[in-house]
């Protein structure tokens, strides 16, 4: 409809859906600068630079899992912006089949036209497009090298309407942020359990970001997040101070696996540019040498700004 808004992607238009599907596909025709030799790589295509990010962060179980991803959402909706001014990040609704036998009138999201298959290789539209690539040599997980193609896109979607043992309805009454994101009650599980419920390649943190399919499922994190937010009387969660609650000032800490968990005044990684030097964050161009994009003000924002907090605009928000 080109007005901006995110809507639930079984209920918009063939027409629209064909229009998300190639944009998804120009964006592995547009390139980042430099050679694929370079250190960092270059020649990262728009679409494996996702990919990249993901890997290069891994932004879970902590109180910047919701805005990260929310900015990551973001940044591609801008990039699919780029290739199809009229487009937007559409959602899957999770308590929804994506892939009916027929009943119930529902939209069978797993087609040649826009998802691929629901089982399996994923297919077209995805293998004439270069998403991944059965004879690619060197391939992505070989080499390491986020140029390169992978030589798979893996399903193995379950039966029916997923059993995320969150209802939408208990995350959006949480009276906080950290019960409302909560790993093991809240929207992070239903995330997770989401991911699960899809299989194959999006199942895996180190690869879930091959599969175009997940920003479908991310965009609906988001709207359950920009939901909460939205709920009667609630204002201050639209107040970058206020809508963390006691994770407000919370910054970078190490877990029990010695990982580094982002917080809340984390400056946002990669677009950052590692800017507190974190052994966990892979540096990333164009946000490294010798684009240096990292020193622009807009990427050194960390989960209170302003751009991070405001909700997109969701077919839902009241």
């Amino acid at each position: 409809m080109g007005d901006g808004i995110r809507r639930d992607v079984a209920k918009i238009s063939h027409e629209e859906m064909h229009r998300l599907k190639d944009a998804f596909v120009g964006l592995n025709d547009k390139f980042y600068p430099g050679s694929r030799d370079d250190i960092p790589a270059g020649h990262v295509s728009h679409w494996f630079k996702q990919d990249e990010i993901h890997q290069a962060t891994h932004v879970h179980r902590g109180p910047a899992f919701l805005p990260w991803h929310r900015e990551l959402c973001n940044r591609f909706e801008a990039l699919l912006r780029e290739v199809d001014s009229e487009v937007s990040l559409h959602y899957w609704d999770w308590t929804t089949d994506p892939s009916p036998d027929g009943g119930g009138g529902a939209v069978n999201l797993f087609t040649s036209h826009f998802m691929g298959a629901a089982n399996g290789m994923a297919g077209e539209p995805w293998l004439g497009a270069g998403f991944y690539n059965p004879n690619a040599s060197p391939d992505r997980d070989s080499s390491g090298n986020p140029a390169d193609t992978p030589r798979n896109l893996i399903r193995a979607v379950g039966a029916g309407i997923p059993e995320l043992e969150v209802a939408d309805s208990t995350i959006i009454a949480a009276d906080t942020y950290p019960e409302m994101r909560d790993f093991n009650t809240g929207l992070e599980r239903a995330h997770n359990l989401a991911h699960a419920y899809i299989g194959g390649t999006i199942g895996f943190q180190h690869t879930s970001f091959r599969d175009p399919f997940v920003f479908l499922l991310h965009s609906n994190v988001d709207r359950l997040f920009a939901l909460w937010q939205h709920q009667p009387d609630k204002e201050w969660r639209l107040d970058p101070e206020l809508v963390y609650g006691i994770e407000t000032n919370t910054d970078t800490v190490t877990d029990i696996f010695g990982r580094q968990i982002p917080g809340i005044l984390t400056p946002m990684e990669p677009w950052a540019g590692n800017a507190n030097n974190s052994p966990g964050i892979v540096r990333t161009r164009p946000w490294a040498p010798p684009e240096d994009e990292h020193l622009l003000l807009e990427n050194r924002k960390n989960s209170k700004h302003p751009s991070v907090v405001a909700p997109p605009a969701y077919d839902t928000n009241p």
